[in-house]
C-alpha cells in the first residue's frame, strides 16, 4: 500500500512504517520556532516546568537543540507596550542563553522569512506557536501549529506528544490561470467550495500540473490558507520549482519527496484554474467566497440571509485596504499590486497600508521602485509585521470601517472593532479596489 507524504515523513522521523489513523505518542521534530505571543509565555513554563527535571539529572536547563530553535518577534513591532518589549527582551536573552537564534524587530513575519532563509526543507516537521505554520508546507514538510503547552514541551524534548497521523484530502490542480487570477482566488475558491470545516483534522495535499506551474511564492499563499479549511496543515510536493528555490540557500540537506501513485486519500477533488475569476470572501469568514462577477449577487444574499458568520453587507464600499501578511505580502505580490496601482491614486475616502513579508522584500521592492509607487500613489508603507491582520496595531478597524485585505483572516473583530467589515481578496483585487473605493475587479486595470 502507497503512502501519503504525511505518512511517509512520519514514518522516516519514528522509524518504522505508520498510516493514517495512527497515534503516535512521540512525533520527533525537526523545527521549532516562536513568536512574541507565545515565546514569552512558553519561555516562563520551560524555566518553571523543567527547572526541577534538569537539577535531578544535574544539569542546567537546555533546549533539545539550539540549531533547530528560532525566536522571531513579528506580531507586535515595532514594539507599542511596556509588556510586549519586555516580552521581546525575554525572548532575546534566552536565545542568547540557549544559544538558539533571535530575529530582529522588523526582519519579517515567521512563515516567510525561516523559508527565505533556507531554514526549512522536505521532510521537515515543523511546529511553529501560530496557526499559520501549515505555509511551510509548500516545501514538502508537514508543518503545523501548537501552543504554548506543546511549545514549551517540545522546546524541552524535541517532541510533540499524542500525535494522531491525519488523512489527507487531495487537490489536483489542472489547467492555467486566466490573466488577472492569482493563488489567493485558488485557495479562497477552494474554501469556499468546501466550507470552514471541510477539511477538519486532515492534510490538504495540493498536487497536479496546476501547482507545478506555479511560483513558489504563489504556492505558500495556498499552504498558508489551508487553515480556513480546518485543515491540519497543506503540502505540497517536492519538484523543480522548490529545488531551485532552495538551491544555494538551503542550510538542511535537501531530498525530494512526493506521495506514491497508489496512496490512499480520504477525498479527491479537481480543480480547473482556467475556469476560476476573482474571488472575494465576505465577512465573517473566509468560506464565505464568491467570484467577483457575483458580487451583487452576494451582497443581496447577505442582507436576505444574514447569519452570525455571514453578516449584513450594504454596499461594495470599502473604507480601508490592507496589502501585508504572511498570506500575501512576499515580493511577488508587491509586483502584482504595484502594476495595478502604477499611474494611479489611491480613493480620497481610503487609508490603504502596505506592509511588506521581510525585511529582504522590503529591501527588494524599495530598491526597484515598488515602495515608491505604493507612496506617491498615497498608501502608507510600513515596516515588516503582523499587526493589522489581527488587529493588534498599524491600522486597527473602527466601527464604521470597511476592509478588503490581502491576509487570511476575515473573523468579527479579527481586525478590530466587532462591528467592521473585512473582505478577503488578491493583492491585485486590494488594491484595485483601494483606487475605486469600492470592491473592484483588478482586470479593469490590467
Amino acid at each position: 500500500m502507497g503512502q501519503t507524504m504525511v505518512e511517509k515523513i512520519v514514518s522516516r522521523h519514528v522509524g518504522r512504517t505508520v498510516s493514517a489513523g495512527e497515534l503516535i505518542t512521540r512525533l520527533p521534530i525537526t523545527k521549532l520556532f516562536f513568536n512574541d505571543v507565545i515565546g514569552p509565555p512558553a519561555i516562563k513554563g520551560f524555566r518553571e516546568d523543567f527547572a526541577e527535571v534538569f537539577a535531578s539529572t544535574g544539569t542546567t536547563p537546555r533546549v533539545f537543540d539550539p540549531k533547530r530553535l528560532y525566536f522571531l518577534p513579528d506580531h507586535s513591532v515595532p514594539t507599542f507596550s511596556v509588556q510586549i518589549a519586555e516580552g521581546v527582551q525575554v525572548m532575546r536573552e534566552f536565545a542568547n542563553e540557549m544559544g538558539a537564534r533571535m530575529y530582529k524587530e522588523g526582519d519579517g513575519i515567521e512563515h516567510v522569512v525561516l523559508i527565505e532563509d533556507g531554514q526549512i526543507v522536505p521532510w521537515d516537521i515543523v511546529l511553529g506557536t501560530d496557526s499559520h505554520t501549515d505555509t511551510n508546507g509548500a516545501l514538502g514538510a508537514l508543518a503545523f501549529g501548537v501552543g504554548t503547552t506543546d511549545g514549551q514541551y517540545a522546546m524541552a524534548t524535541g517532541h510533540l506528544y499524542d500525535f494522531m497521523v491525519p488523512e489527507s484530502v487531495k487537490f489536483v490542480l489542472t489547467g492555467t490561470l486566466p490573466k488577472g487570477v492569482f493563488s489567493k482566488d485558488i485557495i479562497l475558491s477552494i474554501i469556499g467550495m468546501m466550507g470552514a470545516g471541510g477539511c477538519s483534522k486532515r492534510v490538504a495535499e495540493f498536487t497536479g500540473p496546476g501547482v507545478r506551474s506555479l511560483p513558489l511564492d504563489a504556492r505558500t499563499t495556498i499552504c498558508n490558507m489551508s487553515v480556513e479549511m480546518s485543515a491540519r496543515t497543506g503540502i505540497m510536493a517536492f519538484d523543480e520549482v522548490v529545488a531551485d528555490f532552495l538551491r544555494g540557500r538551503a542550510e538542511w540537506p535537501v531530498e525530494p519527496i512526493d506521495s506514491d501513485p497508489d496512496a490512499t486519500y480520504a477525498q479527491t477533488f479537481t480543480i480547473d484554474l482556467s475556469s476560476l475569476e476573482p474571488t472575494v470572501s465576505f465577512p465573517h469568514k473566509p468560506a464565505n467566497a464568491t467570484p467577483i462577477s457575483k458580487l451583487q449577487d452576494m451582497i443581496a444574499r447577505s442582507q436576505r440571509e444574514p447569519t452570525p458568520d455571514f453578516c449584513t453587507v450594504d454596499d461594495d464600499v470599502i473604507t480601508d485596504a490592507f496589502l501585508g501578511s504572511c498570506t500575501n505580502a512576499r515580493y511577488e505580490d508587491l509586483v502584482a499590486g504595484a502594476a495595478i496601482m502604477r499611474g494611479h491614486q489611491v480613493h480620497p475616502n481610503v487609508n490603504l497600508i502596505v506592509i511588506p513579508a521581510s525585511r529582504k522584500v522590503y529591501q527588494r521592492a524599495m530598491a526597484e521602485g515598488l515602495l515608491q509607487v505604493f507612496v506617491e500613489a498615497g498608501a502608507n508603507v510600513e515596516s515588516s509585521n503582523c499587526g493589522p491582520c489581527f488587529g493588534s496595531h498599524m491600522g486597527v478597524m473602527g466601527k464604521k470601517s470597511k476592509m478588503i485585505s490581502s491576509s487570511n483572516r476575515n473573523y468579527k473583530g479579527r481586525m478590530g472593532s466587532p462591528d467592521a467589515r473585512i473582505f478577503l481578496a488578491s493583492p491585485a483585487t486590494v488594491v484595485a479596489s483601494a483606487i475605486e473605493g469600492r470592491i473592484t475587479d483588478p482586470r479593469k486595470f490590467m
